[in-house]
């Protein structure tokens, strides 16, 4: 078994900021052809809080389908709305599993919301997903947070995210 790096992004992504609607931290699109049955996919997705108003909390999710739209997707799993505080974290971890053109099973394992290190146990789940033509059709996958409240000082991003392809 090997892997084969097709996403990285090291740095810090862009922040979700100042905002209750659910948004996009990290995504890898799928482009047409590439959701073939036997393919297998890992991801994972570090998160930080950078500022915090409060007692405000932050709610991670992953989310996939085919739509552009991040949130006209399917919420394979939601974390808990916990009260985030600066330097807080959270880890997601999953693979994609495409058993056939139409469906994919989809595994993820993740810190049961963003809170102090160390501090949370896991949430997983296990989900078969509905796959459109993926020869027809792109899928996205996204890492999503979503703000309980407005403010300028609700500041969450993607501390680093990969995606691999797991071949033999």
């Amino acid at each position: 078994m090997s892997f084969r790096l097709i996403e990285a992004d090291l740095t810090e992504g862009d922040e979700v900021e100042n905002t209750t609607t659910e948004t996009s931290a990290a995504n890898k699109t799928f482009p047409l052809g590439s959701l073939k049955p036997g393919k297998v996919y890992g991801f994972e997705c570090a998160i930080v809080v950078n500022d915090s108003n409060g007692a405000d909390t932050l709610t991670p999710a992953v989310r996939f389908g085919s739509s552009a739209t991040v949130t006209s997707n399917t919420a394979i799993w939601t974390g808990s709305a916990v009260n985030v505080e600066d330097a807080d974290v959270g880890l997601i971890q999953g693979k994609i599993l495409v058993r056939s053109a139409t469906e994919a099973v989809i595994t993820v394992v993740g810190t049961d919301g963003v809170d102090a290190v160390a501090t949370l146990g896991t949430l997983s789940t296990a989900v078969v997903a509905t796959l459109t033509n993926p020869d027809t059709a792109a899928h996205y996958l996204d890492i999503t947070l979503d703000w309980s409240v407005a403010h300028a000082d609700n500041e969450a991003a993607a501390m680093s995210w990969m995606v691999w392809e797991i071949t033999d």
